[in-house]
């Protein structure tokens, strides 16, 4: 099915002028094993050899929603400037045929796909990818076959793998995504699995409720004791299955592949967004590793204040200004004109990475990331033993402890774990904006398992743009357990907004691909990555660090058990070191005011 749009004459980025559209609907382009995946091609009408703009998504290439907002492109202005557009559902999704194994074929469907595009009649031989999400991680993967046709891509908000920072962090379950996400492939299956005949009401019923609360999928114990997700997206389970950084995630991991990546790449990501650390690790990793040097130096990064799927001024609790938003920027320029450089082999003349620094709400151009003239500056946490809540004995101070310095205790009873609240997560709500970004956290810290720790108000304006880390001392009465820690903003009118945090599963201290258990009661020393963040904090401001043990639903409760995915939940007590010899501290990245 074919349609004709004129959208007249003017003058546009490519060839001098604006061109009509043409849309053929569900186009069959077959993969090397036959199976057959379809997609929409928007393309100027009339003759002509255009270059290719690519988007493979699992989520509907006929939603607008998806393509348009998500993607931050538009289509018709894309043919309005002399490209052509392919909108591709991947294997096993939506008109597209086949079985859908996230990320399993992605690479070899996405490199068919390119020299599909490539021999078309309206092709010039040059094809680029954007995206969002997963469509991000359609690209990367594609580029890791170095398909000669791909000359540039735009992965927004996506990893660098699919354990660490994807289906875990710091090795544990990222529940509250996966099992959401997994939710999603369930109400893609049901429709086919009817088209073919079968009976499935029971099952939509079943998954109408789930996605009315999913809260309630969130409490199920063991982790693994879900019926419709196992008939419906298995591999939610193939995730759980893998709890160890092993050869099953390897085999996709694009940070294990950036010298097989021969394009350059405009990488786009929010302080808020799940996959931030991933996108990081992309620019940086490429910038110094892709398999070409112009490949090398044309690696662009690009980082707001944004959550995934809230790519707007307001995010969590905070105004950022009209400036911050997506809107204000245009990214269907941005990634055209992007495109067009490298198309036309001009150099670049901006700065290859730009970000939103919070708090100061401003855009700033930075010659690398990391940002060069950073130091660190470390700051101990230190209590008389009673560090518990906001109102506890906590301090942040940059003199060590002394000697003698008592131990805080809490107890943390995964039968009533810390509520998630705000961070780089991704639960349903609002789309998936409800309960992500920088976030009031007066409320958690009134809790007993909560223990804090607060520093003088700051004396100048005191910006930290990179990764945050907390360095803890600890033991269990448990034989596993998880601990978290969170970097606070604490206002002068007393609110308390949280900026970044983090998570680690003991036995995964020291590697994420092999677990080392401690017995019941040991010292152990561990260090808790709270991801990257750009946030001035204002003279006045107060520096706060939380630590805990549980931040769900957001990730899974660890039971205090060996058995991690056990269903029997088991109080344990936990202890924080900061004396001398074993002192806690957060390492904060402070870049020097100019």
């Amino acid at each position: 099915m074919s349609t004709e749009v004129d959208t007249g004459t003017d003058t546009g980025a490519l060839g001098g002028r604006r061109f009509g559209a043409q849309v053929e609907r569900n186009v069959a382009v077959p993969m090397r094993d036959g199976t057959i995946l379809r997609a929409d091609v928007w393309r100027p009408a009339g003759d002509g050899l255009y270059p290719t703009l690519l988007q493979r998504l699992p989520y509907d290439k006929s939603s607008s929603f998806v393509t348009t907002h998500l993607a931050g492109l538009e289509p018709m202005r894309a043919v309005e400037a002399g490209f052509a557009v392919v909108l591709q559902d991947v294997r096993g999704s939506y008109e597209s045929d086949g079985e859908l194994e996230p990320f399993a074929h992605e690479a070899q469907d996405g490199a068919d796909t390119i020299a599909w595009i490539a021999e078309q009649p309206f092709s010039d031989g040059q094809v680029c990818m954007y995206g969002a999400s997963y469509v991000g991680a359609t690209q990367l993967l594609a580029a890791t076959e170095a398909p000669p046709a791909l000359r540039a891509i735009v992965p927004n908000v996506t990893g660098s793998e699919y354990y660490e920072g994807w289906s875990y962090q710091g090795g544990v379950p990222q529940l509250g995504f996966t099992a959401w996400w997994s939710l999603g492939f369930g109400a893609d299956a049901l429709p086919r699995r009817r088209a073919a005949g079968a009976d499935v009401a029971e099952m939509e019923a079943e998954l109408e409720r789930q996605l009315a609360d999913p809260w309630t999928v969130y409490e199920r114990l063991p982790l693994d004791d879900h019926p419709l997700l196992r008939e419906l997206a298995p591999a939610f389970f193939d995730w759980l299955a893998h709890p160890e950084r092993d050869a099953y995630w390897r085999a996709t991991a694009i940070s294990e592949r950036y010298g097989a990546i021969a394009v350059p790449a405009l990488h786009v990501g929010g302080w808020s967004d799940i996959f931030i650390d991933g996108t990081l690790r992309n620019y940086a990793g490429l910038r110094e590793g892709a398999a070409t040097q112009t490949a090398r130096e044309g690696q662009r990064l690009l980082v707001g204040p944004w959550a995934h799927g809230n790519a707007h001024d307001v995010v969590g609790d905070l105004d950022f200004g009209p400036g911050a938003s997506q809107l204000a920027l245009d990214m269907t320029a941005i990634q055209l004109d992007f495109f067009a450089h490298v198309l036309a082999g001009r150099p670049f003349e901006t700065p290859p990475v730009r970000i939103f620094v919070m708090g100061a709400d401003r855009w700033r151009d930075e010659d690398a990331w990391p940002i060069a003239r950073t130091r660190t500056e470390r700051l101990h946490l230190c209590s008389d033993g009673h560090a518990n809540g906001a109102h506890g004995d906590g301090v942040l101070r940059a003199a060590p402890p002394s000697a003698t310095a008592p131990s805080d205790v809490f107890l943390y009873d995964p039968r009533n774990p810390v509520p998630t609240t705000g961070g780089a997560t991704l639960l349903p709500g609002a789309f998936l904006g409800r309960y992500a970004g920088p976030r009031e956290q007066r409320e958690v810290e009134r809790r007993g398992d909560v223990l804090v720790y607060t520093g003088e108000p700051l004396a100048h304006d005191t910006e930290v743009t990179g990764t945050v880390r907390v360095t803890l001392t600890v033991a269990s009465s448990a034989p596993d357990t998880d601990w978290t820690a969170k970097l606070v903003d604490v206002h002068p009118d007393g609110r308390a907004i949280g900026v970044t945090d983090g998570i680690l599963r003991m036995r995964y201290r020291n590697s994420r691909e092999r677990a080392e258990p401690v017995p019941p009661g040991t010292p152990v020393t561990l260090t808790i990555e709270l991801g990257a963040t750009s946030m001035l904090f204002g003279a006045g401001h107060r520096l706060r660090v939380q630590v805990s043990s549980s931040n769900f639903p957001r990730f899974a409760r660890h039971p205090n058990s060996e058995d991690a995915a056990a269903a029997e939940l088991t109080p344990a007590l936990q202890t924080v070191f900061h004396d001398a010899e074993r002192p806690a501290y957060v390492d904060l990245p402070v870049v020097p005011a100019r």
